[in-house]
């Protein structure tokens, strides 16, 4: 938790986020890679389908070029990687299910636009259930629906089994700034890497608790200033 539900109390150090950044740093010596803290965006997909890596927390996008690219992409026995690629949920936490995040996008009509009533029946059209289920369709489930309508799309039937597990991933789905309103301060904290740098600093040595407390600053900035 970053705040609590007004979005305006900073409730991040606490003894479960503490367990967090222990449990992170012990699994990220024990599994991970270590140069993954010199990684941009593309880094995971490069690794994996070069065999460098064998799982990662990662969209879709490292399977799905891989189906597309059949006679680059291949495992150590020359076959097609994508054959024996699969996405399955995080395992479940003391809390029971583990909640995921999935980049959220919206779209917003600026009051001095000139054109303010034709934008806004622009973006109902596009999101309409026949628009939008042509997008949803092209993008083969790894563009989560936004509401549980989208668990039902015939889709679901047709595409492969490592796609499936996206069909209720937005069930478990938590909003950045949580407990609180997804709103721009939460946006900001999620741009400036806040929370990513908190586990970052702990595996790259600084105690946990001190790696907590510098996220807590962090955010007060943010939240409370």
């Amino acid at each position: 938790m970053e705040t609590d539900k007004s979005g305006k109390k900073v409730v991040l150090n606490s003894k479960n986020t503490v367990d967090a950044v222990k449990w992170m740093t012990a699994f990220w010596k024990d599994a991970c890679d270590e140069g993954g803290l010199g990684w941009d965006d593309s880094s995971n997909n490069r690794a994996f389908h070069s065999g460098e890596l064998s799982s990662t927390l990662n969209g879709a996008s490292i399977y799905i070029f891989a189906k597309r690219n059949p006679e680059k992409i291949k495992d150590e026995k020359g076959e097609p990687m994508w054959k024996d690629i699969s996405h399955f949920n995080y395992p479940d936490g003391p809390a029971g299910k583990t909640p995921t995040y999935h980049l959220v996008s919206s779209h917003a009509v600026m009051k001095y636009s000139r054109n303010v009533q034709a934008a806004k029946e622009f973006l109902k059209h596009i999101h309409g259930k026949e628009q939008f289920g042509k997008w949803f369709d092209i993008e083969y489930g790894f563009n989560v629906g936004s509401t549980t309508y989208w668990e039902n799309s015939p889709m679901w039937s047709t595409i492969d089994d490592a796609m499936k597990p996206y069909r209720y991933t937005g069930r478990g789905t938590r909003m950045i700034g949580y407990a609180g309103p997804a709103n721009a301060k939460a946006g900001e904290v999620y741009s400036k890497y806040v929370i990513t740098d908190m586990f970052a600093k702990a595996v790259q040595g600084m105690k946990p608790e001190e790696a907590v407390k510098w996220a807590e600053g962090e955010l007060k900035k943010v939240y409370e200033a």
